[in-house]
């Protein structure tokens, strides 16, 4: 996701590149072949990303609802990243084929040429894709897919929420009989719906907006630059947002361990230091977190610390993983 999400953010912040001159936009310094490569990794970033998205929901109804495992998932992943990359980046280039990705509003896509025809009376006839049948191409190359997204992300949603309500109004029922396994089961349940809730909610808040212009540009008709702008702003930022979803586990479980460490702090240490976060997680190697802190204290490099060490140490108790941690807490607030 987070490669797709590259191919579409990078040429989007390059488009005063990549945009011909003469069709204005100020500063631009691109011309038509460059303008139809923006298009083309608008087509393959974008969809790709939403593909991904509704990948990972289908994984999280399988995980949640089928009790698929993920070393099962994973024998499948591989097909499934070929298949939606070979899908996109063949609608991407057969884009660039027919020339489909034209200058238009401060971006190149799936446009009339030359921008502005047959908008209105005086207008000249569009040589490429009139407007009478470009919302077919627009249709097919772009907004059937992220319409099968958005149902496949909420029916999925949906179900799993449905899945976890129902696994929850069971427990309630028999809590006096629940098993410690049985607990913890539902706990995990809970916790990944919410993790599937917020990646649902980040796809929604990015693609909200390519949808909703469509929807008015296809009754009135209606364009506009800051119309073009915001959806610029907004799809790009998906992976900036999954960064914050995928790391929330972490961040939860270290301020539950640690409260007195203030927010901003966590928030820091799990972006900007690895080293603490691996030793606060469960399972992890004490000596490791040892060594890691012994050689901070003599100022030695710690870089190699995880390969020197990970060998020949076998698990401890959570009350010892613990206080290896504050040790190794304390010697980096010193």
């Amino acid at each position: 996701m987070s490669i797709y999400d590259l191919f579409h953010s990078l040429p989007l912040a390059w488009t005063f590149l990549l945009f011909p001159k003469g069709y204005g936009l100020p500063g631009a310094q691109g011309n038509i072949s460059t303008c139809r490569m923006l298009g083309f990794f608008i087509e393959l970033g974008g969809c790709g990303t939403g593909a991904c998205n509704a990948l990972l929901s289908i994984y999280y109804w399988l995980r949640i609802c089928k009790g698929v495992s993920p070393s099962k998932f994973a024998k499948y992943e591989g097909f499934a990243h070929f298949t939606i990359f070979s899908i996109f980046c063949g609608l991407a280039t057969t884009g660039v084929a027919i020339k489909l990705f034209n200058p238009g509003i401060g971006t190149c896509f799936i446009l009339s040429y030359p921008p502005g025809c047959e908008t209105g009376p005086g207008t000249p006839p569009c040589d490429r894709f009139p407007r009478d049948t470009l919302g077919v191409y627009f249709q097919f190359f772009l907004q059937m897919w992220i319409q099968i997204y958005v149902i496949t992300v909420t029916i999925t949603h949906i179900l799993i929420w449905r899945h976890v309500r129902k696994q929850d109004k069971s427990i309630n029922r028999f809590l006096e009989e629940q098993t410690l396994e049985e607990a913890q089961t539902a706990r995990r349940s809970r916790s990944v719906a919410v993790q599937s809730t917020l990646y649902v909610c980040s796809f929604i808040s990015c693609w909200i907006g390519p949808i909703v212009l469509f929807i008015i540009g296809s009754i009135l008709g209606f364009q506009s630059f800051w119309g073009v702008l915001v959806t610029n702003i907004l799809t790009p930022l998906q992976g900036f947002w999954n960064a914050f979803v995928f790391a929330r586990p972490t961040y939860s479980r270290i301020r539950e361990k640690y409260p007195e460490i203030g927010r901003f702090e966590v928030v820091k240490i799990v972006f900007f230091d690895p080293d603490f976060v691996m030793s606060s997680t469960p399972g992890q190697n004490n000596a490791m977190v040892d060594n890691a802190a012994a050689k901070m204290e003599s100022g030695e490099d710690i870089s190699d610390t995880h390969s020197q060490d990970s060998e020949g140490h076998g698990k401890e108790d959570d009350k010892s993983s613990e206080n290896h941690d504050r040790t190794l807490l304390n010697t980096k607030n010193i």
